[in-house]
């Protein structure tokens, strides 16, 4: 939007070095907001994917011809002690034996103590590759995985790669199968990086149908509040990313051509917390806004 600024900083910019535009500045486009979103749980992602390939260790995203979204690495087994992560690019979701134990950001030797009877699961997301400078052709730095996982010392062999796709809608489940209470058997005593209590049992898909009464407008989704990280999707079409944890975006922009009159399925992939808190008419937090939050606080330990 004009009022916005940005659209005067590139207009100056460019005047600067092409001389004064001689064109109309456009008038802002009409926004509107919608009552806030009620949600339901429908899935666990880990119920979402499909093997890719097994190797004695962990490939890289590269190899398995993966440039997005998320991976699963799956190791079998019984080990107690330290789990270390010797590379994570970009961020790891670590489960034991289907519970969510903990979440390794970007870079080496991460580790926790993990007690493993039968399944570890690492599911790690690709952030984006770095188009600039030297690191462009450094593959060390700009490759997406895990490698040099070890329990005590001993290096794990034996991993199954699992594809874990964010972008299909007609792998998601339409009915609620696991409705969410926020009680105490849904949220594990693992704490994010912010503090929030992860997900039980890992990350997981939430929906909510946005209805619109006649012309569709450009309206924008906040996350402010109850939500962590993750993906979110409107009518099978990927949006984008949210990370509020992080900030300091914590609102998304949804264009109004992408809704239609009457029902709208909005599909969330929450990777870390959902911490519902219900608003005074009952409803969910998912907000639909007529305006923007782009400059909330910044968290750079999220």
């Amino acid at each position: 939007d004009v009022d916005m600024g940005k659209y005067w900083t590139i207009r100056n910019v460019t005047a600067k070095y092409f001389g004064a535009s001689t064109l109309p500045v456009p008038e802002n486009l009409p926004k509107m907001g919608y009552q806030p979103l009620g949600v339901e749980m429908v899935d666990r992602l880990t119920d979402q994917m499909t093997l890719l390939k097994q190797s004695d260790l962990p490939l890289p995203f590269e190899s398995l011809g993966v440039f997005e979204g998320l991976v699963g690495y799956q190791w079998k087994g019984a080990a107690k002690g330290e789990l270390l992560i010797g590379v994570v690019h970009d961020r790891a979701y670590i489960l034991v034996d289907n519970q969510y134990i903990s979440v390794a950001g970007r870079g080496t030797n991460y580790t926790v103590t993990v007690s493993v009877e039968d399944s570890l699961l690492i599911l790690v997301e690709n952030m984006g590759y770095i188009g600039y400078g030297k690191v462009m052709s450094d593959y060390t730095a700009q490759f997406k995985g895990i490698a040099d996982v070890s329990v005590d010392g001993t290096n794990l062999t034996s991993w199954s790669h699992w594809m874990v796709n964010i972008r299909s809608p007609g792998l998601l489940p339409s009915p609620a199968l696991h409705p969410f209470s926020g009680s105490a058997n849904e949220v594990a005593s693992h704490l994010s990086p912010t503090g929030k209590p992860l997900l039980s049992g890992g990350p997981a898909i939430f929906t909510a149908s946005l209805m619109v009464d006649g012309e569709p407008m450009d309206t924008f989704l906040n996350f402010t509040e109850c939500w962590g990280k993750g993906f979110v999707s409107v009518n099978g079409a990927m949006l984008g990313r949210y990370w509020p944890d992080a900030g300091p975006q914590f609102s998304l922009f949804l264009p109004g051509v992408w809704l239609k009159e009457g029902a709208n399925v909005v599909t969330i992939i929450e990777l870390q917390s959902y911490t519902p808190k219900l608003d005074p008419s009952g409803r969910g937090c998912l907000y639909v806004t007529d305006t923007p939050f782009i400059d909330g606080p910044f968290n750079p330990h999220a």
